[in-house]
């Protein structure tokens, strides 16, 4: 997971310097670290809900809420 966090910085200062970035860039950034695809959905969870990435559109300002089957 320290791994993850270290890719999570690289993305949100990319982000920075962009901008913006799109919900698939982050998720594959997140994907080419993560060992599972469980962590990258825990960590777009996590920067989602906790305001670190916001998303705009049609989906501004929802929280993302994961349940399991």
């Amino acid at each position: 997971m320290a791994q993850t966090a270290s890719k999570i910085d690289q993305v949100q200062h990319r982000a920075i310097d962009q901008g913006e970035i799109t919900l698939l860039e982050l998720v594959a950034a997140l994907a080419d670290v993560a060992e599972t695809d469980g962590e990258v959905v825990a960590a777009v969870t996590d920067l989602i809900n906790s305001g670190r990435v916001q998303l705009v559109g049609n989906f501004q300002g929802a929280d993302v809420r994961v349940t399991s089957r």
